[in-house]
């Protein structure tokens, strides 16, 4: 088990060097000057010399070789560099605004999983009932409607109409309604289509027989045994989400005014931030990773057939 756990994070390491390595490339490819957007994002004509002053002190006269090495390093610090907005580093503006996605995403999660969990789960064992064709229908109604479009329906019913929530901003529990849902809903479409899917292969597997015949209640066969090994897929998309949410919802921050990262992001691209835009990318990469990690840890504990797999195919 430890070998599996120490073969999964050392595999973060190339992927992680991969992604710097297309944001390091994309960034040279493209035809923005950093010392141009600088001077721009400052509002400051600049003249030649100015530009080239600029380009030696971001290192711009060195072989490429040399600025990937160097920003490696300086990504291993936590050094993202200097906004060219803000002249902060990037790293402390990412800091101060995070918490604030971390609290969407966690709100988000938490109404995705309680909503989905009960409702894929009864409509997988109740196949063809009034539950699941009622989430059939919440299925397709939370993949196809867009989530600003939603966004801006659940304000003007909750907010303009009824006066129930804020319809921007933070501070309380209330102004974090309507952003949770609203990035919940999607999720809540793809989790009880994923656990549905799920329950109704797993009846089908022997072990479900042999419990049967065993004499085994229904209800532990359900939430002991089915259950257990079919929210798996749940759990993996669950993982897939994570990194999504915390650097991708822009969207939503910017119709509800929410102060995360997905509007600092939204800033950094119109006024061509490149630190920004790629410390965005770097974390949104890392993100993803770890969380995913986490995921096969704990898929790894619940079902320990994972990691044998793993041994059997080294």
């Amino acid at each position: 088990m430890g070998i599996y756990v120490l073969k999964r994070i050392i595999t973060i390491v190339p992927v992680f060097l991969l992604a710097s390595l297309l944001t390091f490339g994309m960034i040279n490819l493209s035809p923005v000057d950093p010392a141009e957007a600088y001077f721009a994002a400052a509002h400051i004509q600049a003249t030649d010399e100015m530009l080239e002053q600029k380009r030696h002190e971001f290192g711009l006269d060195q072989p490429l070789l040399i600025q990937y090495v160097n920003a490696l390093i300086k990504i291993g610090q936590l050094d993202f560099g200097i906004s060219y907005v803000t002249n902060k580093p990037v790293w402390e503006e990412i800091y101060s605004r995070m918490p604030a996605t971390i609290q969407l995403t966690i709100g988000s999660l938490l109404i995705a999983v309680l909503v989905s969990v009960p409702i894929g789960f009864l409509a997988g064992i109740k196949k063809n009932s009034g539950i699941d064709h009622f989430s059939r229908f919440l299925s397709f109604i939370g993949a196809s409607i867009p989530s600003f479009w939603l966004g801006y329906l659940f304000m003007f019913f909750f907010s303009v109409k009824l006066d129930l929530f804020p319809v921007e901003g933070t501070g309380t529990w209330k102004h974090l309604v309507l952003p949770s849902v609203t990035l919940a809903f999607p999720l809540i479409a793809l989790y009880t289509r994923l656990l549905r899917a799920s329950i109704l292969e797993n009846l089908q597997e022997p072990y479900v027989l042999f419990a049967r015949t065993r004499g085994l209640r229904e209800k532990i066969i359900m939430g002991k045994h089915v259950l257990r090994i079919a929210i798996s897929p749940l759990i993996t998309g669950i993982g897939m989400n994570v990194g999504n949410l915390l650097t991708g919802a822009i969207i939503v921050e910017a119709v509800f005014s929410w102060p995360g990262f997905g509007r600092y992001f939204i800033d950094a691209i119109f006024n061509r931030d490149i630190p920004v835009i790629q410390g965005y990318v770097l974390l949104a990469a890392g993100v993803f990773l770890i969380s995913n990690l986490i995921v096969d840890l704990i898929q790894m504990y619940i079902d320990p057939r994972i990691s044998r797999k793993g041994r059997q195919y080294k």
